[in-house]
C-alpha cells in the first residue's frame, strides 16, 4: 500500500506557488495506507495543575498552558502590563494535560501502535490508561513512545504530566557535583542551562521570563506493520573532487522487534533535473530499534545542473530554483513478497555554497578570510552577507503562525538581505519556516540551541543532546536554505576561561554536538562558535578537528560580536575591523501602537515604571537617552503622552543613525587591505513582544526606521561619506562581482535653507565587482568653506553615464542640537487605491526637513521608504502597503506625519 508521509514538504520547481505547495502536503496528510497516523491535535484536551488550582479547563493542542489559562479566563493577557511578574506561578506548577484516544480492532491486529510527539515542552512523563510508557526532558526532539501492550480497542486515556521545568532545572543544578555558571539570570530559581529548552524562555535582556510549558507541536498515534518510516533525508551536494553533483540520503526505520528475511528496496528520483532517473539500493533489515542506512546516488556532472541552482533571492532577484526528490521504501518477505511501500517527499535545492577561509590577498595580511561564495561549474561567486539575527517569533510558540513568519521573511527579503542567523538561544524553527527561506531564497546560519552560559557534562545530558542534534539535523537537512551549522552563541570565551570550563566545553561541543553532525551531514560547513576564531585543523578524513583558542574578538579570524554604548556611535575611529561581523546594534522603542496594546495612559512615558520594567537591558533607557542627545535635544511637549510618542521616535531614529553608520563602514570594508569584511548580520531582525529591543521589525510586523535605513545600506550599489580626521570621505562599494558600473559622482553642499551653496564633481569612475573604493576626499573646513557645518548638510549621488541616479546618500556634519531648524509644513496630497490593499499619495515640504517619519498607527503595514530628509522643491511618491483590506479613507485618518523639529516645543 502506498502512503505519503504528513511531514514531507513537497515543492516543485520554482513555478509553484505556496498555495500548490501546502495542498499537496495536505493532500498527501490524508493517504492511506499501512503506515497512518491518528492526529489527536485539537481542542478536545483538558488542563489541570496538580494542586487543585487549575481543574479540568478546555485546553488546545499544540499549545502553551498560558494560553489555555488565558481562553479560560483565569489568567489576564499575559503580555498586558506587568503580568510577566504577576504570573510566576504558572511556571512554577506542574500541569497535566489529559485527552482521549480511539482505536479499532484493525488498527492493533498484527500492527504496532507509537505515541508520536514531535514537541514536547519539557520534562514530561506519558501515561496511557494508567500506565507510564515514557519520559521526556528535551523540547528539541521528537519522541515515539510504544504503546504495545497498552494501548487498547476502544477507548484509551492518555495523560502529558509536565514537570515545571524551572524547578526541574534547579534540582539537576543542586544534584551536579559543581556549579556551572547559567550567566544570565532573569527568572529566580532557575537554572535554565540544566534543562533543554529554548533558554529564551527565562528571560533576556529583549524577552519576558515566562517559562512556558504544553504541548507546543503535533501529537499523534502512528499505526504501523513492524516498520515505521522515521526519517527520509535527501541531501543534494557538490563533490568538488568529482565536480558533480550526488544526492545523499538518510532513512531510518523503527523496527519494534527484529525482522527476519526482510529486504528493503530504495528508490530515488527528482523529476525535472538530472536526477530524474531512478537510483535503487537493496539491502537486508538487520535488528531492531532505530535502524539508518546511508546512500549516494550517481553523479550528474557539475555542468548539467548549472541551470536547476538554487540562488539566494537578493543575487538573482528570482525565485529560486525547488525541485521534488521523491523517495519510494519498499519492504519484502521472503525476499520477493512485497509486504508495504512507503513513498514520501521532500522540497530540495542544489546549490555549492561554502564558507572560505584562506590566506588574504594581501600579503602583509594576517589571519584568514571569511565569506561566503557561491559556484557554478565555471564561475566562483564571491557573496557579501547582509543579513540579521532571528530570534523566537512570540513566548508562546503556537502564535507563530505561518502568516507571521511570512511577513518577516517577506520583510527579510524586501529588505535587500541574503541571510538570516537563527539564534542559538531560541529554538530550531519550525518545519514552514524553513519552507519559506527555501522558496523565497534566504539563506540561513543554524546555530544549536545553546547561548550564554556553561552546560552541564554528565552522561545523560550529553546523550540527550547528541539526540536533540541528530534528530534536528535528520528533519532539516533536505533544505538547500540552510547553508551553515553552528555550534552556539557566545560561549567559547566563557567555554575556554578556565581549564575546568575548557574540559566541559569540549566534551559538549567538540565531542558530542560537532562529532553528532560530522555523522549525519558532511555537506554543510560546521561553525564551532559565534563568535569563534574556527579552526586549525578541521579533517573530515583523519577524524581530526583543533579549534583555534584565543579571544573572539580577534578580527583577523572567523566572526566577531560588536557592542558599544559608551562611545559615540558615528566615531568610525571606534568600529573594529573584522572579517564578518554576526552582530552588532543598538537599541529602540517599539511603535506607539504596538506598546499601546499591552499598557494604558499612566505608562506612557520614558521613566514610567512600565518602561523600567520592560527595559530588561541593564542602563538601556540611560543610554538611550544619552544617544538621542548626541543627535538632538529631548523631546520637551507639554502633553505628556505627545512626549512620549516624540521620544519613542526619536529613540527609532538615533537607532538608524548609529546601524547605519556602523554597517556602512563594514560595508566599505569589503577589499580594504588587512581587513577584507565580508558580511554582517545585524542584531536583530525581530521582536518577541511588546518592549525596548534592537529589532528592526516591532512586535506588530511594523517596520522601525532602522529597517528602512538598512535596506538602503544593504543595496547592490553604495555610496557612502563619512568623517575620519577631519577629512570627509566617500566610497563606492560595488557588491556583485560580475558587475562594474561607470559612473560619476556629485558631492553638494546644501543649506538647511535648500541652497546649493557647492558642488563637487568628479567623472570616470569604474567601480569594480566586489570592491569598496574611495572615490573622493575633502577637508572639512575646505568642504564647508562657503556654510558652516552647523548650516548645511551633504548630499552625495551616484550618476550613471547617462545622468541617472544609481545611489545616493546624506552626510550631517553636526549634531541638529546645534541645528535651527525651521518649522515644516508636510503636506500629503493625491490619495489613490490601486487595489484593497495598496494606498498611494504624494508628500511636499516648504523647507528641507530631516527624518520625517510615517506612521499609520493601527493600521498594519509599512510604507515604501521611512526616514527620509524632504527637500522643499521635491514632491515624493509614497506607497503604503496592507497585509489586510485597508479603506482609503481608514489612511486619512490614521496617517500621521513627524519630524525631528516636531519633537520641540518652541
Amino acid at each position: 500500500l502506498d502512503y505519503c508521509t504528513r511531514d514531507a514538504p513537497i515543492n516543485n520547481n520554482s513555478t509553484m506557488g505556496l498555495a500548490t505547495l501546502w495542498l499537496v502536503i495536505l493532500l498527501c496528510a490524508f493517504a492511506a495506507g499501512d503506515q497512518v497516523e491518528i492526529s489527536l491535535n485539537g481542542d478536545s484536551w483538558i488542563l489541570s495543575d496538580t494542586t487543585g488550582r487549575v481543574n479540568k479547563i478546555p485546553a488546545t493542542v499544540p499549545g502553551q498552558v498560558h494560553l489555555d489559562l488565558r481562553r479560560a479566563g483565569i489568567i489576564p493577557d499575559p503580555y498586558s502590563g506587568f503580568n510577566d511578574d504577576a504570573l510566576k506561578w504558572v511556571a512554577y506548577s506542574d500541569w497535566v494535560y489529559t485527552t482521549t484516544f480511539s482505536l479499532a480492532q484493525s488498527d492493533l491486529q498484527g500492527n504496532s501502535a507509537f505515541l508520536k510527539c514531535d514537541g514536547l515542552d519539557t520534562v514530561v512523563h506519558i501515561i496511557v490508561n494508567g500506565d507510564i510508557v515514557g519520559h521526556a526532558n528535551n523540547m528539541h526532539r521528537r519522541y515515539l513512545f510504544d504503546l504495545s501492550g497498552v494501548a487498547i480497542v476502544g477507548v484509551n486515556s492518555l495523560q502529558i504530566m509536565i514537570q515545571s521545568a524551572a524547578n526541574y532545572s534547579v534540582s539537576a543544578a543542586n544534584e551536579y557535583p559543581y556549579f556551572v555558571d547559567p550567566q544570565y539570570l532573569f527568572f529566580p530559581d532557575a537554572m535554565r542551562n540544566f534543562v533543554r529548552k529554548t533558554q529564551s524562555d527565562f528571560g533576556w535582556d529583549w524577552g519576558p521570563y515566562f517559562v512556558p510549558a504544553g504541548i507546543w507541536q503535533n501529537i499523534s498515534v502512528v499505526i504501523f506493520k513492524d516498520a515505521y518510516v522515521s526519517y527520509v533525508v535527501p541531501k543534494p551536494y557538490y563533490n568538488p573532487w568529482a565536480q558533480s553533483y550526488y544526492v545523499s540520503l538518510v532513512v531510518c526505520w523503527v523496527v519494534p522487534v527484529p525482522l527476519n528475511e526482510f529486504l528493503a528496496t530504495i528508490e530515488l528520483s527528482i523529476p525535472g533535473t538530472p536526477f530524474q532517473e531512478t537510483n535503487a539500493w537493496t539491502y537486508q533489515v538487520i535488528g531492531s530499534g532505530e535502524i539508518c542506512n546511508n546512500f549516494t546516488s550517481s553523479p550528474v556532472p557539475a555542468a548539467l545542473l548549472d541551470p536547476y541552482l538554487w540562488w539566494p533571492y537578493a543575487v538573482t532577484r528570482k525565485p529560486p530554483n525547488l525541485y521534488v526528490a521523491m523517495v519510494t521504501m519498499t519492504l519484502y518477505v521472503n525476499a520477493v513478497d512485497k509486504f508495504s511501500t512507503v513513498t514520501t517527499a521532500k522540497a530540495v535545492g542544489f546549490r555549492n555554497v561554502e564558507l572560505v577561509q584562506e590566506t588574504p590577498p594581501d600579503v602583509n595580511a594576517t589571519g584568514l578570510t571569511f565569506y561566503f561564495r557561491l559556484s557554478t561549474s565555471d564561475q566562483a561567486y564571491p557573496l557579501f552577507i547582509k543579513g540579521s539575527n532571528f530570534i523566537p517569533m512570540d513566548a508562546f510558540l503556537s502564535r507563530a503562525t505561518p502568516d507571521i513568519g511570512l511577513r518577516l521573511l517577506t520583510s527579510v527579503i524586501d529588505g535587500n538581505q541574503n541571510m538570516i542567523r537563527v539564534w542559538g538561544g531560541g529554538l530550531y524553527q519550525v518545519d514552514w519556516f524553513y519552507d519559506l527561506c527555501d522558496q523565497l531564497g534566504i539563506m540561513v546560519w543554524q546555530e544549536m540551541m545553546f547561548a550564554c552560559a556553561l552546560y552541564p557534562r554528565d552522561t545523560n545530558f550529553l546523550e540527550n543532546v547528541r539526540g536533540e542534534v541528530t534528530h534536528q539535523v535528520r528533519r532539516l537537512g533536505h533544505h538547500p536554505s540552510i547553508v551553515l551549522w553552528s555550534g552556539n552563541n557566545e560561549n567559547q570565551d566563557e567555554g575556554a576561561s578556565t581549564p575546568q570550563n575548557l574540559v566541559d566545553y569540549s566534551a559538549l561541543y567538540d565531542g558530542v554536538v560537532r562529532t553528532t553532525l560530522w555523522a549525519e551531514d558532511m555537506t554543510r560547513a560546521y561553525w564551532p562558535a559565534s563568535p569563534s576564531n574556527g579552526f586549525l585543523y578541521d579533517d573530515k578524513g583523519l577524524g581530526l578537528y583543533v579549534q583555534r583558542w584565543g579571544p573572539s574578538s580577534d578580527p583577523t579570524y572567523g566572526d566577531v560580536h560588536r557592542y558599544d554604548y559608551s562611545d559615540l556611535c558615528t566615531d568610525v575611529t571606534k568600529f573594529p575591523r573584522p572579517r564578518f561581523t554576526s552582530e552588532f546594534g543598538y537599541q529602540s522603542y517599539p511603535s506607539f501602537s504596538s506598546l499601546q496594546d499591552v499598557s494604558n495612559y499612566s505608562d506612557w512615558s520614558f521613566n514610567s515604571s512600565f518602561m523600567f520594567h520592560r527595559q530588561h537591558h541593564p542602563g538601556g533607557n540611560d543610554q538611550l537617552v544619552m544617544m538621542i542627545q548626541w543627535f538632538f535635544h529631548l523631546p520637551d511637549s507639554s502633553d505628556p503622552v505627545q512626549q512620549f510618542k516624540d521620544f519613542i521616535y526619536l529613540t527609532q531614529v538615533v537607532q538608524g543613525i548609529c546601524m547605519k553608520a556602523e554597517a556602512e563602514h563594514y560595508r566599505r570594508l569589503l577589499s580594504e587591505s588587512g581587513a577584507y569584511t565580508r558580511g554582517t548580520l545585524y542584531w536583530q531582525l525581530n521582536d518577541i513582544w511588546q518592549a525596548p529591543s534592537w529589532s528592526s521589525v516591532d512586535y506588530s510586523g511594523k517596520w522601525k526606521i532602522l529597517h528602512y535605513f538598512m535596506r538602503k545600506v544593504y543595496q547592490e550599489v553604495l555610496v557612502s561619506p563619512y568623517e575620519f580626521d577631519d577629512y570627509i570621505c566617500v566610497y563606492v562599494v560595488v557588491e556583485r562581482p560580475d558587475v562594474t558600473i561607470s559612473c560619476s559622482l556629485q558631492v553638494q553642499v546644501v543649506t538647511w535653507k535648500g541652497e546649493v551653496v557647492t558642488t563637487f564633481t568628479k567623472d570616470g569612475i569604474q567601480g569594480k565587482g566586489y570592491t569598496g573604493v574611495q572615490v573622493w576626499n575633502g577637508s572639512v573646513s575646505d568642504t564647508f568653506q562657503a556654510s558652516s557645518i552647523t548650516e548645511s548638510f551633504l548630499y552625495v549621488s551616484l550618476l550613471d553615464t547617462g545622468g541617472m541616479l544609481i545611489a545616493d546618500n546624506i552626510f550631517l556634519p553636526s549634531s541638529l542640537v546645534d541645528v535651527n531648524l525651521p518649522v515644516a509644513h508636510i503636506t500629503a496630497a493625491n490619495f489613490m487605491q490601486p487595489d484593497n490593499y495598496t494606498i498611494q499619495f504624494t508628500l511636499s515640504t516648504d523647507v528641507v526637513t530631516p527624518f520625517v517619519f510615517l506612521d499609520s498607527e493601527t493600521m498594519l503595514g509599512n510604507f515604501n521608504d521611512n526616514g527620509f530628509l524632504m527637500m522643499p522643491d521635491k514632491q515624493l511618491d509614497m506607497v503604503f502597503t496592507s497585509w489586510e483590506n485597508i479603506l482609503l479613507s481608514d489612511l486619512k485618518r490614521y496617517l500621521t506625519i513627524r519630524s525631528v523639529r516636531d519633537t520641540y516645543n518652541n
